[in-house]
């Protein structure tokens, strides 16, 4: 699953590494995107105004944590290419770490942030009960999505991106999946819908956090 990029044709090279990772961003923010659309088939007005007043808040935290991890492979990239694997290993492990210490923080926060947030962002009254109950449910999973995406970041600094991009798409569709099935079925409303958000980040957290245990070097 590595793409060397120091052999071969740079720019076909480039474009074989760098199109998992645009695809592996869209996909993240779609999440977001996924939820508006099943909760405004299938629910009603105020929970699509609930969960879609959240998309501006989810998608700075995902880039802003996406950015930081960049930095993590960039610093694993250079290891990797220099061959001192103890670096890697240590720069991986500290990578990890910041992703998980990163997601409890973030967790925290947003839970107890999460009312005033939203009124600083002028959201309707009318729609901030669901608004307040689909953010604490998605900060709930900040643990998954930070080490997704630093574990991600590591695999990308040893030149696997297409490993990722599978885990986030298999992920996203048990989103779906979920989704329909605990609003449709369960009549969960915006909770359902922000439940399935959460365990589909943990489930790219686990599958990532396999490959790395599973993968030699």
């Amino acid at each position: 699953m590595e793409r060397q990029l120091t052999t071969g044709h740079i720019g076909k090279s480039l474009l074989l590494f760098s199109l998992p990772m645009i695809a592996g961003n869209l996909l993240q923010q779609l999440y977001n995107v996924a939820d508006t659309l099943i909760v405004g088939k299938t629910i009603g007005a105020d929970a699509l105004a609930a969960v879609g007043s959240n998309g501006s808040i989810i998608n700075l935290i995902v880039n802003l944590f996406m950015g930081i991890s960049i930095g993590g492979s960039a610093v694993i990239a250079q290891h990797y290419g220099a061959a001192q694997y103890e670096d890697v290993s240590e720069a991986t492990h500290t990578c990890m770490l910041v992703g998980l210490i990163s997601g409890f923080f973030v967790m925290v926060v947003g839970v107890v942030c999460t009312p005033a947030i939203l009124r600083l962002m002028d959201t309707p009254d009318d729609v901030l009960p669901l608004a307040i109950l689909y953010l604490r449910i998605y900060f709930l999973g900040m643990p998954g999505s930070m080490l997704y995406n630093f574990g991600a970041a590591v695999l990308r600094g040893v030149g696997d991106t297409r490993r990722p991009l599978i885990f986030l798409f298999f992920a996203g569709i048990v989103n779906v999946g979920l989704n329909l099935l605990l609003v449709i079925q369960f009549n969960l409303s915006v909770a359902g819908v922000g439940i399935a958000t959460v365990v589909s980040q943990y489930i790219s957290a686990a599958l990532v956090l396999w490959c790395m245990l599973k993968t030699d070097g």
